[in-house]
């Protein structure tokens, strides 16, 4: 056991007052088997915006320069696959595999290379044309995908549910080829032990931390070394989850919108979806090239709040600003992008902060159920929206809940 006992009573302190399961964020939101079993809005004692997510410990510091690094790596998040003629009803994060050799021809011509990151910093000269491939869940069906990301001469990272590990008759990767993947240069990464959100689980933080890596590691090919990437369930963290992460799992990946500045321990992820349109995701890969991200919210990622800042040194005009969310809107739909002006001000102490009011905007253009929103600040030009803040998650509440 790597706990002790203050670190035992730290963190079921910390869920004492957040029993149960939290609200759905946008990712893996179509699995069933992983859903949770409360709305927070019926019973708010297991509602995840309670205090386990404003630890008394967390203290951010003030907001530097965004992506100071000048790296902008895109990364994409699969989940199932299916062929084109397959009679099964897909769900909304399927993609085909023809769907799948497109976006890799589509990265080849263009010059990408897949990137493989570790625990160790980047070079200081950026490369533009590295891309991320993530899969999460485990599914069987990722081996084909592995097949066609090696004919392009490419490796991406599977994220798995320990717990499924060669359970009977479940299609997930089994340990047999979880290792072959390993051995042909594919990483193994952990999404969480259960697949529960971890925010408000005790049981799922410590197996994640303890069990999970010696499960893990009794399989061939998976080391130590090798075993630092963690994909959150539900793309649910808080700052607490993340720092409690940190030690064990250095490189923690979400759902939010965005690119990775190389150097952040929380990595953006764009998932792909089957109501997307590709034009999005090519947008999104060329919009790498572009250069720093002008805006940086103030308060922590995966904080509580009703009411969040925007350092704007740069003063970009509010009127140009947008919000990009992975979260569903109203309508289900993914990578909704909405007028941000309305929800925005201008600080009056200060004429470089926005001040946004993202509880007046979940609640306009995203269902009341959705408490976690994944979103990025984006500008409009040329007709392409191009990001202008990092990804972040805020746990939303409403001004008066308090």
């Amino acid at each position: 056991m790597i706990f002790r006992g203050s670190l035992l009573v730290w963190i079921f302190g910390l869920l004492a007052v957040a029993t149960g399961s939290s609200g759905a964020l946008c990712a893996n939101a179509a699995n069933p088997r992983a859903q949770p079993q409360t709305d927070p809005l019926e019973n708010r004692r297991a509602n995840p915006l309670e205090n386990p997510l404003e630890n008394p410990l967390e203290n951010p510091s003030p907001a530097s320069a965004a992506n100071p690094t000048g790296w902008n790596i895109p990364v994409l998040c699969y989940h199932t696959f299916h062929h084109e003629t397959s009679s099964r009803t897909p769900g909304p994060l399927d993609e085909t595999y023809e769907g799948f050799e497109d976006m890799l021809h589509y990265l080849k011509e263009n010059g990408f290379r897949s990137f493989l990151p570790d625990s160790g910093p980047l070079p200081e000269n950026p490369d533009p044309q590295k891309v991320i491939i993530t899969f999460d869940d485990g599914h069987i069906s990722q081996l084909r995908a592995a097949e066609l990301l090696e004919e392009y001469g490419m490796r991406g990272i599977f994220f798995v549910i320990p717990s499924l590990i060669d359970v009977p008759h479940y299609p997930h990767l089994s340990s047999a080829q979880l290792s072959d993947l390993a051995s042909r240069g594919h990483l193994i990464g952990v999404h969480g032990h259960r697949h529960v959100s971890m925010p408000v689980s005790g049981p799922e933080i410590i197996a994640v931390l303890d069990t999970v890596p010696e499960l893990l590691m009794e399989i061939p090919g998976i080391t130590d070394r090798k075993l630092h990437s963690l994909a959150f369930p539900y793309g649910h963290y808080t700052p607490a989850v993340k720092r409690s992460m940190r030690s064990r799992y250095p490189l923690q990946y979400t759902v939010n919108p965005g690119y990775w500045d190389g150097s952040s321990t929380l990595i953006p992820r764009i998932l792909i979806t089957r109501e997307t349109e590709r034009k999005f995701y090519f947008d999104y890969l060329s919009g790498a090239l572009a250069g720093p991200r002008a805006l940086s919210m103030r308060e922590p990622s995966g904080s509580r709040q009703s009411v969040i800042h925007f350092e704007n040194p740069g003063r970009l005009d509010p009127g140009t600003l947008y919000i990009r969310t992975a979260s569903p809107d109203h309508d289900g739909r993914h990578y909704d992008t909405n007028a941000a002006a309305p929800f925005l001000s201008v600080d009056g102490e200060d004429a470089a902060v926005l001040v946004f009011d993202i509880t007046a905007y979940l609640e306009t253009h995203h269902s009341a159920d959705h408490r976690a929103l994944s979103f990025a600040m984006t500008q409009k030009k040329s007709e392409i929206h191009r990001f202008v803040s990092d990804g972040y998650l805020i746990w939303v509440t409403r001004v008066d809940a308090d």
